[in-house]
């Protein structure tokens, strides 16, 4: 059975991007534009692998994994994406929550090594 991923973003491009490259790969892949979306989302879906934008409208800006998981009390894993500064991010402890982090922007090889890193 294929794994399932939810892309939690609120850029089309962004999302229809992982979403060609995810299913091509064999993964089931559902999408949320919004907090109020992936929560809604959640309620339905039991995903293996969440990749949350950190900016997404009506997320917590500081720690989004972590607001995730308490207002669904998921136990999918949860990859960061982020344009900003990762290892200045995990300093600040707006990384907590999440399983690990990408750079918006990586090619798609390293984003494909994360998921499969993180999914094992």
């Amino acid at each position: 059975m294929a794994k399932t991923i939810l892309i939690a973003d609120d850029e089309p491009d962004m999302a229809d991007f992982l979403r060609t490259a995810l299913e091509a790969e064999g993964f089931a892949v559902e999408s949320a534009a919004s907090a109020d979306a992936i929560v809604a989302k959640l309620k339905t879906v039991n995903p293996d692998l969440i990749l949350l934008d950190m900016g997404m409208p009506g997320l917590n800006p500081v720690t989004p994994a972590q607001m995730v998981r308490e207002k669904t009390r998921t136990k999918a894993k949860i990859i960061i994406m982020t344009g900003r500064d990762i290892a200045k991010e995990q300093k600040e402890g707006h990384l907590k929550g999440s399983d690990g982090a990408l750079q918006k922007g990586a090619g798609m090889d390293a984003i494909l090594n994360k998921v499969k890193e993180v999914l094992g």
